[in-house]
């Protein structure tokens, strides 16, 4: 079996958990900032309900902010971003550990004499399943991360110093 084949294909691998990586943490700071876009007006409105309530100047405005602050807290309620958030980027966070062991993979053992192609190919296997069960246990990004994640990407925000250095 030609190594090199072993190799291009973990880079594959690799190069698919670097989108779904960073299409994670995008969509998990969306979510965060999402949070935060419900989260204050919701303390805000209520908040002026509360003073338009103990001033009892004009019950109709209070009816109306006492609307509107429900269905702010009702859509923090259940869009729940804060879950989300953590949600995306542990799944990013799983991303970035499995990219890191196909990285040491093509990089170090790939380049060892003493393993056999059929080690590595075994283990190739196995990062490869890996890779699946976690694609199966991420949530779906969709087009939003995908724009997110190769904007960042295209500007080079996931690259490290020493690949830099080398190229």
């Amino acid at each position: 079996m030609n190594r090199t084949l072993l190799e291009d294909e973990a880079k594959r691998l690799e190069e698919d958990l670097l989108w779904s990586m960073v299409a994670n943490f995008q969509i998990a700071t969306y979510w965060r900032v999402l949070h935060w876009i419900v989260g204050i007006p919701s303390v805000i409105i209520a908040a002026a309900t509360g003073v338009a309530a103990v001033k009892a100047g004009n019950p109709d405005l209070i009816a109306i902010l006492a609307v509107v602050s429900a269905v702010f807290g009702a859509l923090s309620t259940f869009m729940n971003p804060q879950r989300s958030a953590r949600e995306f980027h542990n799944s990013g966070v799983r991303c970035s550990a499995l990219r890191g062991k196909l990285r040491r993979y093509w990089q170090i053992d790939v380049a060892r004499a003493e393993l056999s192609d059929e080690t590595l190919r075994k283990s190739l296997e196995k990062l490869a399943e890996e890779k699946s069960h976690l694609m199966e246990t991420t949530p779906h990004t969709g087009g939003l991360a995908y724009w997110m994640a190769h904007r960042s990407i295209a500007k080079g925000h996931n690259k490290h110093l020493v690949d830099s250095a080398n190229n």
